[in-house]
């Protein structure tokens, strides 16, 4: 069900050029940035939950397994917010193919927890 929030994030961050966003029930949240040739998908936590991510511990994780993470890049922003990233290339919001699997989203989940 994930993808299909995934999707409608999508379609609002393109149509209205804002980040949309969700916070999941496990106060996760879920980013859609527009830009030019697509999106970027963030994962992860607001400044007041970024305590749940230990860095050190995803670069190890993400390090040693490059095949199953490697796509998601750790990003710290400034506000101190701690995300995971992706960029997804040629978005089409008309399609109801979905932009991420259920699995891509559960890896990013795993790859902060």
């Amino acid at each position: 069900m994930m993808e299909q929030l995934l999707i409608q994030l999508a379609r609002r961050a393109h149509n209205d050029q804002i980040v949309a966003a969700h916070v999941l029930v496990s106060g996760i949240r879920l980013l859609v940035y527009p830009v030019n040739t697509g999106l970027i998908v963030c994962m992860g936590f607001g400044a007041d939950l970024a305590y749940r991510v230990h860095p050190e511990s995803l670069l190890q994780k993400r390090s040693v397994d490059m095949s199953r993470f490697g796509v998601w890049l750790p990003v710290l922003f400034l506000d101190g917010s701690f995300y995971v990233v992706r960029r997804i290339d040629g978005f089409n919001p008309a399609s109801d193919v979905a932009v991420l699997t259920e699995e891509d989203l559960m890896i990013a989940q795993e790859l902060i927890s």
